[in-house]
């Protein structure tokens, strides 16, 4: 921790909080963020974000950088695709932030839908329910366009095998114990002669809620 007294180095590096009105007694700190910094010294990774509550763990960075998940596993198979979701630690307090990972294997010749895509089509999307989640988000590769004659349009597909990486937020109100994060998997199977019809597939995730370390006594 190092000082910076009127905030003038925060300033000058571009990072200093503007969220923060200068009446709290928070208002001077910068914007937190990390970097990721490999042995031979070069960045491999770097985050910055927009509210000093919500700070990536340890295990998401495992997870995201090194594909290094503490947490669950669950498969989900349906038809001609597979996914294995992970997360990236088994325990959490709440409200804290976590990271998922998600690897799809879809058979050949069949693909699945990217974003974006016209309303008549379904994306493929990892969801989980609002009952333990306060905040999420899911990032794909860029999808490869395809040019279906049978239809006459050029949409973004995936085949093959692909990862996808996410982070959930804990709702600050789940209480200490084990606990389920429920969700499903969407998507929409097609060749180019054949659509199948869109698909939801329901999964559940184990994770226990830590109990918040009591204040120390004065």
């Amino acid at each position: 921790m190092l000082s910076d007294g009127g905030s003038r180095v925060i300033t000058a590096y571009g990072i200093l909080n503007t969220n923060i009105p200068r009446r709290m007694a928070l208002y001077g700190i910068p914007f937190p963020g990390q970097y990721l910094v490999g042995p031979d010294g070069r960045v491999r990774d770097k985050q910055f974000l927009d509210d000093y509550r919500d700070r990536p763990t340890a295990s998401e960075v495992l997870l995201k950088d090194f594909g290094a998940g503490g947490g669950s596993q669950v498969e989900v198979r349906a038809d001609e695709i597979q996914a294995a979701i992970t997360l990236s630690a088994a325990k959490a307090f709440a409200g804290q932030e976590l990271g998922f990972a998600v690897d799809f294997t879809v058979k050949q010749p069949w693909h699945v839908y990217g974003e974006p895509l016209p309303k008549n089509y379904t994306p493929t999307a990892v969801r989980f329910d609002d009952i333990a989640v306060s905040r999420q988000a899911l990032r794909l590769p860029q999808p490869q366009p395809l040019k279906i004659a049978a239809v006459g349009e050029t949409l973004p597909v995936y085949s093959g095998s692909f990862h996808g990486t996410g982070t959930v937020v804990l709702k600050r109100t789940l209480k200490p114990g084990n606990h389920q994060l429920s969700g499903r998997l969407t998507f929409q199977e097609c060749k180019n002669e054949l659509c199948k019809l869109p698909r939801s597939v329901d999964f559940a995730l184990p994770i226990t809620v830590e109990p918040a370390a009591a204040a120390a006594r004065r």
